[in-house]
């Protein structure tokens, strides 16, 4: 009994304690609901709206206005007063603890107090931006004000330096003060809206009529003060110049007629205020009177370069047409005695057709100066051209001179060279002859015979009327190199023999007592006397020597190569 009163009782302070806590909740929910009523209501906007009130709005500003003023009337009037009331309403049922009815009314009026709040805070922003739009404007006629007076100012100080623009930039600052006060009115009236768009237009025409006021003076400046005196200099001197005949790459007289002509379109431009064409026109202008003056410049300095050429181009023609003439006499001398082998004879008449073409250019530049005038760029150009052809044809010349001009020392030393193979080949007869040799090997002696023969075919072809040195130098050549192979196998045949005497000498000593030193005896008797193989004789009774003495062949050849050297 006492525990189901202990549980009934813990049971209603269960129950109790949750009620407080639903209670307490709500109450919170209920205060911030209560916090949204309150703030709209402390900051009143009946101040700020009755102030855009007097503005005079009117148009689509004045729609706007009155939307935002029955939307906050109808939060003011309705929609805060029925929060108001239906809180109190949920307050009192809270109290009671009716929490059934208290959520779901609770859940309106969060969502109502919700949109209130944001509605209220739309409206606060749309009655600053009006503010705003309305002081802004007010800063643009301020702003725009002095833009227009200063654009007045400077075109009326300054007209003399817009020339032909001045007009249209007159017309453009009388419809600009006419949209001004057309956006001053719309301005005025309070349609703010209407006025935004006026103000674009404004801006980009106050923008584009600043630009004009800038960049004009420096054009006009160039055409008014600049070009006139330049296409005046340039004429006068287009006119001296062909008083004095200078002859152009391009007709000069059209080319400065036709700058006139750029600056008539230069001018019409300013005149319609077209200022892309204008910049374009006067820049084209300038580049082309820039031009201009190049060429003339040109042309000037090519004459001062040729007239102080002059001479010296006639004096390198003249001196080079000598040197051609000494050339071709000395080729045809030469021609007579020698073949030439390298092309002189072709090569310098190619070099005397060269000068022909060189000679005819100064020849016709001469003639041009006594009648029509030249072109000084192009005579210089060809001048240069020409002092570098003279400069090759000369080095050419020499060369040609200097190939040709030793055959006659070539010549000399070719006789001199086959009169000392002839003594050679009679030394080498001499020093065999002083051997008393039993005979000679045919291949010796058909080698002695062609070397012979060479001889007299270089004797024979030194021996003609005309006569081919590159031919003969070669002959001469190959003739040295076999002269000197037979100088070798002479030496080898005078050492071989005469070594192979002495050694037979000196075996004499073990022919009693060495059989085969007296079987190689014979044996190199034979070679020697019989086969005339004097080298092989001489290996047959070296080796038997050295068999039973070691080293005699090479104390015999030491002496023998001694005695040789101080016979030298």
């Amino acid at each position: 009994m006492v525990a189901a009163l202990v549980a009934i009782v813990v049971l209603a302070v269960v129950i109790y304690l949750g009620a407080l806590y639903f209670q307490r909740l709500n109450n919170a929910r209920i205060s911030a609901i209560e916090d949204i009523t309150a703030k709209i209501e402390a900051n009143s906007q009946e101040d700020e709206l009755a102030a855009i009130s007097k503005l005079n709005l009117t148009g689509e500003s004045l729609a706007a206005f009155e939307e935002l003023d029955k939307s906050y009337r109808a939060l003011i009037n309705r929609e805060l007063p029925f929060l108001v009331e239906r809180l109190k309403d949920v307050k009192e049922a809270n109290q009671h603890f009716s929490f059934p009815t208290v959520k779901s009314d609770l859940e309106t009026l969060e969502a109502k107090g919700a949109a209130a709040n944001m509605a209220f805070t739309k409206i606060i922003k749309q009655i600053k931006q009006i503010k705003q739009q309305t002081d802004q404007h007010q800063q643009n006629i301020d702003s725009l004000q002095t833009k227009y007076q200063e654009i007045r100012k400077k075109l009326l100080a300054k007209n003399f330096s817009y020339g032909p623009a001045i007009t249209r930039l007159e017309a453009a600052l009388a419809d600009l003060e006419k949209d001004f006060k057309e956006y001053e009115n719309i301005a005025e009236n309070g349609d703010y809206v209407k006025a935004d768009k006026a103000l674009a237009k404004l801006k980009d025409d106050t923008k584009t009529l600043e630009v004009a006021l800038k960049q004009i003076p420096p054009i006009y400046q160039k055409l008014h003060n600049v070009y006139p005196d330049q296409l005046t200099d340039l004429k006068n001197a287009l006119a001296k110049m062909q008083e004095e005949k200078y002859l152009f790459k391009e007709d000069m007289t059209a080319k400065l007629a036709d700058l006139d002509q750029q600056s008539q379109a230069l001018t019409t431009a300013l005149t319609k205020l077209d200022l892309e064409t204008a910049k374009l026109l006067e820049k084209e202008l300038g580049h082309q009177i820039e031009a201009a003056y190049t060429v003339f410049e040109e042309e000037y300095t090519a004459r001062e370069k040729v007239e102080a050429k002059t001479k010296f181009y006639a004096d390198f023609i003249e001196h080079a047409e000598k040197q051609e003439r000494r050339l071709s006499l000395e080729l045809d001398r030469l021609g007579q005695n020698y073949t030439l082998n390298n092309d002189e004879k072709a090569r310098e008449r190619q070099l005397a057709e060269q000068l022909k073409e060189i000679h005819a250019a100064y020849t016709s530049y001469q003639a041009a100066l006594m009648t029509d005038g030249v072109i000084y760029s192009q005579i210089w150009q060809q001048m240069e051209q020409a002092f570098n052809d003279l400069k090759t044809i000369e080095e050419e010349q020499g060369r040609i001179n200097d190939g040709v001009a030793n055959l006659w020392k070539e010549e000399k030393q070719a006789w001199e060279a086959v009169n000392q193979f002839n003594l050679d080949l009679a030394k080498y007869r001499r020093d065999l002859e002083k051997l008393n040799l039993p005979g000679l090997q045919t291949e010796y002696l058909d080698y002695y015979y062609r070397v012979k023969d060479e001889v007299e075919a270089v004797y024979q072809s030194l021996d003609h009327v005309k006569i081919d040195m590159d031919a003969i130098t070669k002959s001469l050549i190959d003739t040295q190199a076999d002269l000197d192979a037979l100088e070798e196998k002479t030496k080898d045949i005078v050492d071989s023999s005469s070594l192979t005497e002495e050694m037979l000498q000196y075996s004499n000593r073990y022919r009693n007592r060495y059989p085969e030193v007296a079987q190689a005896y014979q044996q190199a008797k034979k070679l020697f006397s019989e086969d005339y193989d004097y080298v092989a004789a001489l290996d047959t009774i070296a080796q038997a020597v050295d068999k039973v003495e070691p080293g005699a062949y090479d104390k015999v050849s030491a002496r023998y190569h001694k005695r040789q050297q101080g016979a030298n």
